[in-house]
């Protein structure tokens, strides 16, 4: 996932901070996991909003919750950084594509238009991807006949540049696997991200190649399908989907329900979290005005008084807890009138953000999160110098060296979102225990220790049964019995 060569990831969610592997030899020349340290990218925490954290359906392992059954990205991951791989009887090859070709298809959903066909794109690649037949595609690498023979500067998809040096090897005089081609000599001329070769010889096998077609007679082709892109579904099956906008419309629908639910929990919050300053609010104008007497008084009067006067209850309510601990633990410097104008103004900023909240359609809240996503995206494929890198030159006689080592880059944006769970989230941490401590120097720091307890995300209905799974559905095992047997046949 840190990975950002060309052919490997369009979007790397970590942070590739040591050697993690460069297109020489596809990833394989990464360093030991004890020489490499990774981390988030900023773009990662647009694509997993923090506001969804809170209505996962997460797992339990041992009594300890555990990752989440699934996350619920903005914008299908699948289809960013394609997938491959093979399983008992099923096997999966899903491309790379666009992720702004795939945000401008989900804003099609949105408006309830029909979705665009997309094409296989991969991040850096400067060759040809052009159709050959339903579902498939054919690649070409970029090459240029020369006075003295024929320089190549794009390889196709997934044919890594050791592995090309060695095909040019075999035509070098001497070579132990001698090729029909013979050319005279083969430079490198490679920067980090890019391919460069240059191949030198003479007339008469230049004719030939061009006879041929300098593609062909280069091997600079190669070919993309989308015919066997098989993932699980959101019921925990396996599927085969027929292109990637079937994958992006089952994604959607999900991706709603979620919007739906986060929307609702938010309500929720930011409801509680309204009256509660309202209710310290009003308990500290009781005792500024006299209305209310707090000292020299037994617990449990007070907490009569405190019902009677109808203050809603936050925290823990069994005894020997009453439920307004969190009027009641206030320090006295607190107890003021400046503290009380100051609960005031806050209480009308979060009535205000939740009456925004309410007027906000999923669609509004979807499309604000793309629009962040989009403009992350854009900024990051427009960095500058990113393909730039020192040039190195080495005769193919000699031993192979690897590219150098990939630099981390700080990539993307914070999100409002971020920055809004940070004010006033769930997530607790350093600042909100030092808040917590001390909550005079933030009357809004101990907020989420009260109304956590009570807030409830209703997101269980969506999570998968452990038994889905497996292909339990009958079309599902049908469907693997016959690949098995087709396999089981070649």
């Amino acid at each position: 996932m840190a990975q950002d060569f060309v052919g490997s990831n369009n979007i790397n969610l970590l942070v590739p901070s040591g050697q993690f592997g460069t297109r020489m030899s596809g990833g394989k020349d990464h360093a030991s996991a004890r020489y490499i340290y990774t981390r988030l990218t900023n773009l990662t925490r647009l694509i997993f909003s923090q506001l969804d954290d809170a209505v996962l359906s997460y797992q339990d392992e041992d009594g300890q919750r555990i990752e989440p059954h699934w996350y619920v990205p903005v914008i299908p991951l699948v289809l960013v950084n394609g997938a491959q791989g093979i399983g008992t009887g099923w096997s999966t090859d899903v491309p790379n594509y666009d992720p702004r070709e795939i945000i401008a298809n989900l804003r099609l959903f949105i408006k309830k238009q029909k979705m665009k066909p997309m094409r296989p794109w991969y991040r850096g690649f400067s060759g040809v991807i052009k159709p050959a037949g339903k579902g498939k595609y054919e690649v070409t690498g970029v090459c240029e006949a020369t006075d003295k023979g024929i320089e190549i500067t794009e390889l196709p998809l997934k044919k890594w540049t050791q592995d090309y040096k060695e095909f040019l090897q075999t035509m070098l005089p001497g070579s132990d696997k001698p090729s029909k081609m013979q050319v005279q000599d083969v430079r490198e001329y490679h920067t980090e991200n890019k391919v460069h070769f240059v191949v030198k010889m003479n007339d008469e096998t230049m004719a030939a190649a061009k006879q041929q077609g300098i593609v062909k007679a280069m091997k600079l082709e190669g070919s993309i399908s989308e015919t066997n892109m098989v993932l699980f579904d959101h019921q925990g099956c396996i599927k085969r989907y027929k292109n990637a906008l079937e994958i992006i419309e089952e994604f959607a629908g999900v991706r709603w329900k979620y919007y739906e639910i986060r929307k609702k929990y938010l309500i929720d919050k930011l409801t509680l979290e309204r009256n509660l300053l309202s209710n310290r609010a009003r308990f500290i104008g009781m005792i500024v005005t006299g209305k209310l007497i707090v000292n020299n008084r037994k617990k449990d009067d007070l907490v009569k008084d405190l019902t009677g006067k109808r203050f809603d209850k936050f925290g823990d309510t069994n005894a020997p807890r009453s439920g307004f601990e969190y009027l009641l633990i206030m320090q006295i410097a607190s107890l003021t009138k400046e503290r009380k104008l100051e609960l005031e103004r806050m209480l009308a900023e979060k009535t205000k953000e939740l009456d925004i909240l309410k007027k906000t359609t999923i669609s509004q809240m979807w499309e604000a999160d793309l629009s962040r996503l989009e403009d992350a995206i854009t900024a990051l494929y427009s960095e500058s110098g990113e393909n730039t890198g020192k040039k190195r030159k080495a005769s193919a006689r000699g031993r192979s060296k690897s590219g150098g080592k990939p630099r981390g880059k700080s990539r993307g944006g914070k999100s409002a979102a971020e920055a809004e769970q940070e004010g006033g989230g769930e997530g607790g941490g350093d600042e909100t225990e030092a808040a917590v401590a001390d909550p005079f120097d933030n009357p809004f720091g101990d907020i989420a220790r009260w109304t956590a307890g009570a807030l409830k995300a209703p997101s269980a209905a969506l999570a998968p049964k452990p038994k889905s799974l497996r292909p339990s559905s009958k079309s599902a095992a049908r469907s693997g019995s016959r690949g098995a047997a087709k396999r089981g046949r070649r």
